[in-house]
């Protein structure tokens, strides 16, 4: 495991439409390299479902809490990313960022892959959450691939307060709050988006 793995130290504070953090460079940029091209394809549950209050498509793989050795073949880059993730290190330095004590915090830290057509329609997070980070890994995004993350002032689709695009090595923290409104436009290039999060939740 490399120490310091992910950086926080661009992570920018921001309070419009709610307090969320813009999350630049997490990685040297030749790492965040490695990580997209070394990206798992293989795994992957496609999760969707249509329903009045949320609808969604999109592919999924966990890859920690490890189940039954599914998490067990993914590159050993990869396998250092889950490391310090679910680590003291980082634990302590995204407390230090969003004032959440996640030191016992249960983790969850997932792949997801966005092909063409899928999409994630505007919702708050369950609030068993504490505070999501999502890192991308996207080359050369353009506005026509669509898949970009909008962070809302309502939960109306149309009150769209800013528009952040997926580019690789760049990436979000989202603290839960009622009021944090947030969807996925739905992907529209060949290319399919990328991202991974790590999700910590309050401790049961």
């Amino acid at each position: 495991m490399t120490a310091g793995f992910v950086s926080l130290a661009n992570a920018k504070p921001e309070s419009v439409p709610f307090p969320w953090y813009d999350v630049p460079d997490p990685f040297p940029s030749a790492v965040a390299t490695q990580l997209r091209d070394v990206f798992p394809r293989d795994g992957f549950a496609r999760v969707s479902r249509s329903a009045p209050d949320k609808s969604y498509d999109m592919w999924v793989r966990t890859l920690h809490p490890e189940a039954d050795g599914t998490a067990s073949d993914i590159p050993g880059l990869w396998r250092d990313f889950v490391d310090y993730v679910v680590g003291d290190q980082y634990r302590d330095a995204l407390s230090a960022l969003t004032g959440f004590p996640l030191r016992s915090a249960p983790v969850e830290v997932n792949l997801w892959r966005y092909g063409a057509g899928c999409w994630l329609d505007p919702h708050v997070d369950k609030p068993e959450k504490l505070v999501t980070h999502i890192i991308y890994f996207n080359e050369d995004w353009l506005p026509e691939d669509g898949g970009h993350l909008v962070l809302l002032g309502s939960a109306d689709a149309s009150d769209v307060v800013r528009r952040v695009t997926p580019a690789c090595n760049t990436g979000v923290i989202l603290p839960r709050a009622g009021n944090s409104w947030h969807a996925v436009e739905r992907a529209e290039g060949a290319r399919e988006r990328l991202s991974a999060q790590v999700i910590f939740y309050h401790d049961a």
